[in-house]
């Protein structure tokens, strides 16, 4: 099964990282109900870190290595979209070498960090906005602070919500 390539800011991972790990976890309180049953309340949930090791390969691979270390240096929060997953707004905490690069190939670990409070609009909402190209209502419901489910009921119209189309119109409200 071909799995869709991991993406940040943009930036897409020629070849997918062979370690992932995604880790965080809901801390919860129980407690009885009156009816004897055992329940539970999430109270909070710890910030997704994300680690992995993989490799980048060719005759680019330190070109390749080096853009997501400019991400690393700029301090860029962004989606980070990884295969068969949710994707998250993070921040590239740790970016490393492994090896020393051979024949083309470039081994490395990272480690990303999920941003710890969204973006807020400053202004007030405008009732339907026009993508940009790239885009998705990823982007879009984590610039206006709303939930990807509300966006996704507000545009039944839109098939792809990972892939819009420049100037595609997209309700907010």
């Amino acid at each position: 099964m071909k799995h869709a390539p991991m993406r940040f800011c943009g930036l897409s991972l020629h070849h997918n990282p062979e370690k992932l790990t995604l880790s965080g976890r809901d801390h919860l309180k129980e407690y009885l109900s009156p009816c004897c049953e055992a329940d539970s309340e999430s109270l909070y949930r710890e910030l997704y870190r994300v680690t992995g090791e993989g490799e980048f390969y060719g005759k680019d691979c330190m070109n390749q290595y080096k853009a997501l270390e400019r991400l690393q240096l700029l301090r860029q929060r962004g989606k980070l979209v990884l295969p068969d997953r949710k994707p998250l707004y993070a921040y590239l905490k740790e970016l490393s070498l492994t090896a020393k690069p051979v024949d083309s190939v470039l081994s490395y670990r990272f480690v990303f960090v999920e941003a710890q409070s969204p973006r807020r609009h400053v202004m007030g909402t405008p009732d339907v906005y026009l993508a940009k190209d790239g885009e998705s209502l990823w982007d879009i419901a984590y610039a206006y602070n709303m939930p990807i489910e509300r966006l996704v009921t507000l545009n039944p119209q839109i098939a792809l919500i990972d892939a819009l189309s420049e100037g595609e119109k997209v309700k907010l409200c």
